[in-house]
């Protein structure tokens, strides 16, 4: 697939570059600063890549970069979710963007574009309710209303899924191709976080269903590599599960026998 990844001088945007060539994808890279981006890679990976530079807030912009480059695929990861219910950041901006964007050039095709866009852990549901885990500890909204966004789309016009990771943390800075990881693969579940440990705890009364999310919390961290791994292979299988779904995700490596 031909992809455009905005957000790629990030965290996980930096090591999707080598996860998306190591899948044998081609690359175009949009970025507010390429000067930045040279920095940050070394100058064989630089060269496999296109680079435009724009504004993730350009919705015009965005299509047309989309267009122009043929791409079969969006991934976004720019913009940041602020942490206080009360705080406010440029995602649901840069998010809004990006959804329009796809959607016009989707139209404009003829046909659903792939887009896999980055959301936050607290939009899905405490397994065996529809209840997100938000409602229990109130942080980075904005992710829910992004996936709100996601779901009022027309059936058939984006092929979207929000990745929903917990706290993320990086391997190395290594950026070589091919990728190589001692981590296990990611396990995923659609809906709710896969592999929750329910406990005893859940029955007390008012504070119960809290306590078993704040128990399960430290499981689900995952590195950025194992995101980055996960987003590639699923483009590259050209038949994702995944579509119109807010998926959850756990390292594969800290599966006991009890939980498969």
């Amino acid at each position: 697939m031909h992809v455009l990844l905005l957000g790629a001088t990030g965290n996980l945007g930096i090591r999707l570059i080598p996860a998306l060539l190591t899948h044998s994808h081609t690359l175009t890279a949009y970025v507010r600063s390429s000067s930045k981006l040279l920095s940050l890679l070394p100058s064989s990976l630089h060269s496999r890549i296109n680079v435009i530079q724009g504004d993730a807030t350009d919705s015009a912009a965005i299509k047309r970069a989309i267009l122009t480059s043929k791409c079969d695929a969006v991934v976004n990861t720019a913009g940041v979710a602020s942490l206080a219910p009360w705080a406010k950041s440029d995602l649901p901006v840069i998010f809004r963007a990006v959804v329009e964007a796809v959607r016009q050039a989707s139209e404009k095709l003829k046909r659903p574009l792939r887009l896999w866009m980055l959301g936050g852990q607290g939009v899905l549901c405490v397994p065996g309710t529809t209840t997100p885990l938000r409602n229990y500890i109130p942080i980075f909204l904005a992710h829910g209303q992004n996936l709100a966004l996601l779901k009022a789309l027309p059936p058939n016009t984006v092929d979207w899924t929000m990745l929903c990771p917990a706290n993320m943390t990086p391997e190395s800075t290594d950026f070589s191709v091919p990728t190589t990881s001692p981590k296990a693969k990611l396990v995923a579940k659609a809906t709710s976080p896969p592999l929750w440990k329910e406990s005893w705890v859940k029955n007390i009364p008012l504070i119960g269903t809290f306590l078993t999310i704040v128990m399960n919390a430290t499981r689900y961290e995952t590195t950025l590599e194992q995101n980055a791994e996960f987003i590639a292979s699923d483009l590259e299988s050209g038949e994702s599960g995944w579509i119109g779904r807010a998926v959850g995700v756990i390292d594969g490596g800290s599966v006991g026998r009890k939980d498969v």
